[in-house]
């Protein structure tokens, strides 16, 4: 596990903090002696080690919603697709494949301009809800016979699959236009970014509204 992942969680900040607190009561109480050193750094250097490996081996501690990493996201599509009937059924491959590149930009565009953090994330559970929608709505349609929610169905299937690929485009298109604003050191980040990110999320949400009321009435 990298110190890139490890120092986005804050019980990393917390645990350094303690270290460093627990490091001065010693020395405070003992004194500049080489064995407080010595103790000391020991103890603090199997905390973080302790912290790293038990950090490693809980994923639910790793990313606890934090779909910017690729691992939580996975985690989250694999549980969409047990309710898909067939693992390949169409559109749903392609629907994974839409989520899983998706995630991959918004996490190169929050390497490059971290403030935007909130925005992404935010889009990547639209993109996550969106997936939702096609998997339950194959898993409805191979349960059904009747021609009228069938037809409800596939408009529910069809909305969420455009969506996906427009979700898709668009954070591309970011994605690139972040990076080539690196390439030159002199040029700042364009600043209707966040605000592309909002219109982008907005369209999502309303896509998932209309569904739901679909669906309701």
């Amino acid at each position: 596990m990298g110190w890139a992942v490890l120092l986005r969680q804050p019980q990393t900040y917390l645990l350094l903090v303690g270290i460093g607190l627990g490091f001065a009561l010693l020395v405070g109480l003992a004194g500049w002696r080489p064995w407080v050193w010595i103790g000391g750094g020991t103890i603090a250097a199997i905390m973080l080690f302790t912290w790293m490996t038990g950090f490693r081996s809980t994923p639910s501690v790793l990313v606890a919603g934090d779909l910017l990493n690729g691992q939580v996201l996975q985690q989250e599509l694999d549980t969409l697709a047990q309710k898909v009937p067939q693992p390949r059924q169409k559109p749903w491959p392609q629907v994974r494949t839409w989520a899983e590149d998706a995630q991959r930009f918004a996490e190169r565009i929050c390497d490059r301009d971290p403030l935007m953090r909130a925005d992404l994330l935010e889009a990547l559970h639209t993109v996550l809800d969106l997936a939702r929608q096609v998997a339950e709505a194959l898993q409805v349609l191979d349960h059904i016979e009747t021609p009228a929610y069938q037809a409800l169905a596939q408009k529910r299937l069809r909305a969420s699959c455009d969506r996906m690929a427009a979700t898709h485009a668009q954070l591309q298109q970011l994605q690139d236009q972040v990076a080539l604003s690196a390439l030159d050191s002199g040029q700042s980040a364009d600043k209707a970014l966040p605000q592309r990110l909002q219109t982008l999320v907005a369209a999502n949400r309303q896509i998932l509204n209309d569904i739901d009321s679909e669906s309701k009435g």
